[in-house]
């Protein structure tokens, strides 16, 4: 009979407490729950003393690549990675290689996802067959096979009529739609955003316009069909505004912002480090500071990461030819710490409200810690100063602003379905996990 696991006195922080409680978790599940819980010899146990104790993060936007990208990222690698952030739950992308768009395609991510996933993954599948933006996909009998979202991410869907039928056939299937909020017109040829550091550099700029143009256009889609309609990786002022609105409006709209929105704005850009290419671009500050007022607020629903892992050949081009995107999930925790908590504009309840029980309540999920829940954990060390290096990570990719970057709290641990599936050797050198799967 294998050990159970007590971790004693760590800060147990969820979506309704934040109080020092022990945790005994049993055959995969959180067995008690309570202050002050006694040792016994069949305990492995764990000191969580200034750490804290949090159900596992969601990212509600990651792409996992794999099949014909599985140079850039593959399943395990990137959840390896998800893993090391303290995620225990991913939503991944449809813009695989082939795409997501039918049965046959889901079927096989399925399978990779059963066969190297170290976490969970929760599968989205495209709007459009082909991403095409035309013809929608078998979105109920893709609902039916797990998905919990339809998205052509990385392409808006511009045609309204096809977006309106695709909201609709979503509600049919108890799903949500995630927009990318682009027009594709007015961000056509650009690299960077609309700015004094696009005229310095000499680069083709893109409007904030374009993304709060087309949220704009679909939130009154929205309102016609009384749909659920996520908008992904929100970066302007006007944006946030409009979304804002639609809210009082009480619209079934809901919205996430990125660390690297949160962090760097389009002034951070000096040259043509094509690891500052991504998609929105960084806006102004301006735009930033109402992004950080939006989350306050409660306008932006959540903190996802766009984890986007590009081949090392792809981000030597030129900044106008290299793909968009940046990796973000070992990085997102310390990141978003330091701006929001550490800078005193939110509480460390609040961040990770953002980070895992807001998530979880899109995906129509519980964001608390009870007896007889599965054993989902991220034990985080907050004081911990620790400088990020892309070479020592878990993507198979590099392409971050952040390589380098000194950053203050980290994940240590992190516990799914009672495993350890990561467990940082450096700086928790003295814990012992039964059962352990840690890479």
């Amino acid at each position: 009979m294998s050990k159970s696991l007590l971790i004693k006195n760590g800060l147990l922080i969820d979506g309704t407490k934040t109080q020092r409680l022990d945790v005994r978790i049993d055959s995969g599940v959180v067995s008690e729950l309570a202050e002050h819980l006694d040792n016994s010899k069949d305990d492995e146990q764990i000191d969580a003393t200034g750490l804290w104790l949090t159900p596992g993060f969601i990212d509600l936007h990651t792409h996992l690549r794999d099949l014909g990208q599985s140079n850039k990222e593959d399943i395990f690698t990137g959840t390896l990675s998800a893993a090391c952030g303290g995620y225990t739950t991913v939503v991944a992308m449809a813009n695989t290689d082939p795409p997501t768009d039918n049965v046959l395609v889901m079927s096989r991510i399925k399978q990779l996802i059963a066969e190297r996933a170290c976490i969970e993954v929760l599968p989205v599948a495209c709007v459009t067959k082909g991403m095409a933006g035309n013809e929608l996909t078998e979105m109920v009998a893709l609902a039916d096979m797990g998905v919990v979202a339809f998205s052509d991410d990385g392409l808006p869907v511009t045609n309204l009529a096809v977006l309106r039928r695709a909201l609709e056939y979503a509600e049919l299937a108890e799903r949500f739609i995630i927009s990318h909020a682009e027009d594709r017109d007015l961000a056509a040829g650009g690299c960077i955003n609309e700015s004094p550091a696009a005229t310095r550099l000499g680069l083709p700029s893109i409007t904030p316009a374009a993304e709060s143009a087309c949220i704009a256009r679909e939130i009154e889609v929205v309102r016609q069909t009384g749909g659920r309609l996520h908008f992904a990786h929100v970066s302007t002022a006007a944006s946030v505004a409009l979304i804002r609105h639609a809210k009082a409006s009480n619209l079934r709209v809901t919205a996430d912002v990125t660390p690297h929105h949160l962090v760097l704005s389009d002034e951070d850009i000096k040259d043509f480090d094509t690891s500052f290419k991504m998609n929105p671009p960084l806006r102004s500050k301006a735009d930033q500071e109402e992004c950080v007022k939006g989350l306050k607020d409660g306008t932006l629903d959540a903190i996802a990461t766009d984890h986007a892992p590009h081949s090392r050949s792809d981000k030597a081009k030129t900044f106008d030819d290299a793909p968009f995107g940046v990796i973000g999930l070992e990085t997102a925790f310390s990141l978003v710490y330091e701006r929001l908590v550490l800078s005193g504009e939110i509480s460390q309840h609040d961040l990770l409200a953002l980070m895992m029980s807001n998530p979880a309540g899109i995906l129509a999920r519980k964001g608390t810690v009870d007896k007889g829940d599965v054993a989902n954990f991220a034990l985080i060390q907050p004081k911990l100063s620790w400088i990020y290096r892309t070479k020592e990570g878990f993507s198979k990719s590099i392409n971050s602003p952040f390589n380098e970057r000194k950053m203050t709290g980290k994940n240590l641990l992190t516990i799914y379905q009672g495993q350890t599936v990561y467990r940082d050797e450096q700086h928790l050198p003295k814990l012992t996990v039964s059962q352990s799967t840690s890479h």
